[in-house]
């Protein structure tokens, strides 16, 4: 039976991308998601939560996220869903969500530099990357 693990997210960026290199040279670049989804089934659109997921995408579309990804803007996310486990050093083990990153897409840009806020819609623009590029992140590090 094959297996199928996909993920598709649509949010705001709450921080600017933090871009770390592995020793090979390769970037991981981090950043967190909001994402709004309703209170309830049949809540009304006024009544949301907002989750806040971390997004990790490697080599060249962590290259892209340093170079185009800012706080507030409003992205598609596609990847697919990773639990990171490690031994903290007081002994517990901890476990976290995240998603690898296989292709993120604008939903706006920016009108002009000088209306840094203002943002129109836009249809999505890039494709990154392919999956034999992703490194696998080293299990015996933390995730962070």
């Amino acid at each position: 039976m094959p297996y199928f693990n996909k993920v598709i997210l649509v949010g705001r960026i709450t921080r600017d991308p933090e871009i770390r290199f592995t020793t090979s040279g390769k970037g991981v670049a981090s950043f967190s998601l909001a994402v709004d989804r309703p209170t309830r089934a049949n809540a009304s659109s006024d009544q949301q939560t907002t989750d806040f997921i971390r997004i990790v995408a490697f080599n060249k579309l962590a290259d892209f996220a340093k170079l185009y990804l800012k706080k507030g803007l409003l992205i598609l996310v596609e990847g697919e869903l990773r639990l990171q486990r490690w031994q903290a050093r007081d002994g517990t083990n901890r476990t976290t969500a995240e998603i690898w990153a296989r292709d993120i897409r604008f939903l706006e840009k920016k009108t002009t530099e000088s209306e840094s806020d203002s943002f129109v819609r836009e249809e999505p623009v890039e494709e990154i990357p392919d999956e034999s590029e992703i490194e696998e992140h080293d299990p015996d590090e933390p995730p962070f």
